[in-house]
């Protein structure tokens, strides 16, 4: 018997406890650098980003690896069960960072935490596959703005907590924000899940096949991780020169506050217009209100100027993600949603890695942080070809599967 899903709760219930869980993870995250500073007494800051590098890295290539497995083992065994286990082994092993003997330890547990983490994949499959496919794109840009809201928090009270309280206190925090989040999902998330049936015996397999329209969606999801952080790491550097030196650390938190709001806002309007118009529609304006404010950002000379052109760029960033998972959930069978889900963030953050190696690249042949947003707006750009060409499969898939219609 088909179990009835109050959809809207499940999209609130799933914004509220994903917030609480970014709020958690952008409260210490940022810091690690300082923490390794602190507790393990490394002055030279070459040597500390060497440390932190490792850290993030080793991070990131556990989590392309093992994200994929956990979404595909979603669509065997349901979506809340892999969100639950997200959650709870964060929450348990986040607060271990405090008491790492030493370096190798960290990140060492930085590589085990990402290996069980994915609340993000797990929480937008479950939207997906019990959300009606016509209020897919509001659910889903709802869930994107959880992730802005999260981070905007967290960067706040983050560091006030570590500030005043100690390293303990704010891993302590974290793990707390994800128990909270896991027992909000356990209790309030409702999932209409049908286990695969078995075949001659055996066991039903992972959904991994995708077609070659899904393979390129999915791309575009590795050009959005790259294009999203290219350019993170240097806006300091471009605020110092347009600025006093006393002021880039208040300007640089308040500028990336407009940019989080962009986001914000992006993730709720967008995903409302996925769910009016055809998302290839939407799509285009997107790219190209990213493409100008990271021109614009390349030629600021004041700080009013950067902050409007940071927001417009995380608006177009942000809005992205909504319209890129609507392309994703139309171009697979529900059955598979969970696999390419998995994929999707694995993508992305394979993008992260490009982009600090791309970045790095860009910074030290010219010299010139301006010429990294240029860089920025030139991969977005990539963006229209590989769009062009969805856009044609689509219309000649047209009605083979749910939601991949184009809309009149």
């Amino acid at each position: 018997m088909t179990k009835t899903v109050n959809w809207k709760k499940n999209a609130w219930t799933l914004w509220f406890s994903q917030m609480l869980a970014f709020a958690g993870y952008a409260g210490i995250i940022p810091f690690m650098p300082l923490y390794v500073r602190d507790r393990f007494m490394i002055a030279d800051i070459a040597l500390r980003g060497e440390w932190v590098s490792a850290v993030n890295f080793f991070g990131m290539i556990s989590f392309c690896f093992s994200n994929p497995l956990w979404g595909a083992l979603s669509d065997r065994v349901g979506r809340k069960i892999m969100l639950l286990r997200a959650s709870f082994c964060n929450a348990l092993l986040f607060p271990l960072f405090a008491v790492v003997p030493n370096l190798y330890c960290l990140v060492a547990l930085r590589f085990v935490i990402c290996m069980f983490s994915g609340t993000t994949s797990a929480a937008q499959t479950l939207i997906a596959t019990n959300t009606p496919e016509k209020h897919q794109g509001f659910a889903l840009g709802l869930f994107s703005s959880a992730v802005w809201s999260g981070s905007m928090i967290g960067y706040l009270f983050g560091s006030m907590s570590v500030d005043r309280f100690g390293y303990v206190c704010g891993f302590s925090c974290c793990g707390a924000l994800y128990l909270i989040s896991g027992f909000i999902v356990l209790a309030l998330v409702d999932e209409n899940f049908t286990p695969p049936e078995k075949t001659a015996g055996r066991r039903p397999r992972l959904s991994w096949r995708l077609d070659l329209l899904a393979w390129t969606i999915l791309g575009l999801f590795l050009l959005l991780g790259l294009t999203r952080r290219f350019d993170e790491p240097y806006l300091s550097l471009l605020v110092e020169q347009i600025t006093d030196i006393s002021e880039t650390i208040r300007a640089t938190g308040a500028i990336s506050a407009m940019a989080a709001l962009g986001g914000i806002v992006a993730g709720v309007v967008v995903g409302r217009l996925c769910d009016r118009f055809d998302p290839m529609a939407v799509l285009f304006p997107m790219i190209g209100i990213s493409i100008a404010s990271l021109i614009g950002e390349s030629l600021a000379t004041d700080t009013a100027f950067l902050a409007a052109c940071r927001f417009a760029a995380y608006f177009g960033a942000g809005g992205l993600d909504p319209v890129y998972l609507k392309l994703l959930s139309g171009a697979v069978t529900r059955e598979k949603r969970g696999a390419a889900f998995g994929l999707s963030m694995s993508m992305k953050l394979l993008g992260f890695v490009l982009a600090a190696g791309c970045g790095w690249l860009v910074i030290g042949a010219m010299g010139d942080p301006r010429m990294i947003f240029r860089a920025a707006a030139l991969l977005t750009a990539l963006n229209i070809p590989v769009a062009l060409w969805i856009m044609r499969q689509r219309s000649r898939r047209s009605g083979t599967l749910p939601g991949l219609e184009p809309k009149k």
